[in-house]
């Protein structure tokens, strides 16, 4: 989908809301559909990535007009706890809260797992990052207690790498 078919999915999830009577609620996206939302990048892609804000069954409902979608699990996912300080939020909605995490904060989300894609997004979204924020979240997901280790140390490295691609200093804690 392109930037104008994901829109129109929010817009219609935003009608639907109000026709069924659900109270207003803040959707917090990420992955590429949330970098074409906030205009970060300029590609096609086929769902919707999520920040699971322990929503209730009844949005169920609307939802189901932005499939394919995928709720990420903050527990499992390589995000800074602190993501909606840095969100930034997309105009036109009146009755829903629609929000794109910040550039640095997809960045990180991307480290999880760095595959072909993350690092093509990563490429394009880099000019445009801040190397100090994007440190201090990568600290903050190191000092997650509640990430497992496993993922923290796929985290690790795969930050490591992209220090290196993107002509980085290293900082302390990750040596």
């Amino acid at each position: 989908m392109l930037r104008d078919d994901l829109m129109s999915a929010l817009y219609d999830m935003e009608t639907m809301s109000k026709v069924f009577d659900i109270e207003p609620f803040d959707l917090y996206l990420l992955g590429g559909s949330g970098c074409i939302i906030a205009g970060y990048l300029d590609r096609a892609t086929r769902d919707f990535d999520i920040i699971d804000m322990e929503y209730s069954s009844r949005l169920g409902r609307v939802l189901k007009l932005l499939e394919p979608y995928d709720i990420i699990d903050t527990n499992m996912a390589t995000i800074a706890l602190s993501f909606k300080e840095r969100a930034v939020r997309i105009e036109g909605f009146e009755h829903l809260g629609i929000y794109v995490l910040s550039r640095e904060d997809i960045v990180v989300s991307k480290l999880g797992r760095y595959g072909e894609q993350d690092v093509l997004d990563i490429k394009a979204m880099m000019p445009d990052c801040e190397a100090d924020v994007l440190l201090r979240l990568v600290g903050e997901v190191l000092d997650r207690a509640d990430l497992i280790e496993k993922a923290k140390v796929v985290f690790r490295k795969n930050t490591m790498l992209m220090l290196k691609d993107f002509d980085i200093n290293v900082p302390d804690y990750l040596q």
